[in-house]
């Protein structure tokens, strides 16, 4: 059932899916890799972020402009002085720059749930700067109403039937807007995915 799901989304997004985790819960993720980031850090040997308080300290820097420890506070200035930080900031003296570029862009995601009203919940609970979609795989009672919600919110359905998946609502495009830590950590979530993907490929 996952490689229908991940067919599904691949068809939706056009573009690579990864399974990972997201707080201890399965999400399929379509996600477009940055190739000179994934170059810059395969170069200087450094994977994905895995520390959500170092995305935040290096979110209050602006890429490839000196910074003085000054401008910063103390939780974020001790961060980007730790050793989590390599290969994402340049410290000088007191002076920080930032290296940092996310590793690519997640597209759309994906949810699975026996019922769909459970998979349509848990996309619910992810903003709309994501194309959206969730996935049941097992027909129940209440889908009429879970397609209906889902309709309401944009995000994009499908259900298991006897040759596969079928799609029942379309995905609505993704709002645009500025990038923002939460779009980070998901891009470091799926990098992480990605990478592990391709050394097993």
């Amino acid at each position: 059932m996952e490689a229908a799901a991940i067919r599904h989304l691949h068809d939706g997004a056009g573009c690579t899916v990864v399974a990972a985790a997201v707080e201890g819960r399965p999400v399929l993720f379509a996600f477009k890799p940055d190739s000179y980031e994934h170059l810059r850090r395969t170069e200087e040997a450094i994977g994905a972020v895995r520390s959500r308080r170092l995305l935040h300290a290096l979110w209050a820097l602006p890429h490839q402009v000196p910074w003085p420890v000054s401008g910063l506070g103390p939780v974020d200035a001790s961060t980007l002085e730790s050793r989590e930080a390599a290969g994402f900031v340049s410290v000088n003296a007191d002076i920080f720059t930032r290296l940092y570029q996310p590793p690519g862009q997640v597209v759309a995601i994906g949810l699975r749930g026996g019922r769909l009203a459970d998979a349509v919940r848990r996309a619910s609970l992810f903003p709309a700067i994501f194309s959206r979609y969730a996935i049941g795989t097992r027909p129940s009672r209440g889908d009429n109403d879970a397609l209906a919600i889902a309709a309401a919110h944009g995000i994009g359905t499908a259900l298991t039937g006897p040759t596969g998946l079928i799609a029942h609502t379309c995905a609505a495009a993704p709002h645009k807007g500025a990038p923002g830590v939460y779009r980070w950590w998901m891009a470091e979530v799926a990098y992480e995915a990605w990478l592990t993907r391709m050394s097993t490929d």
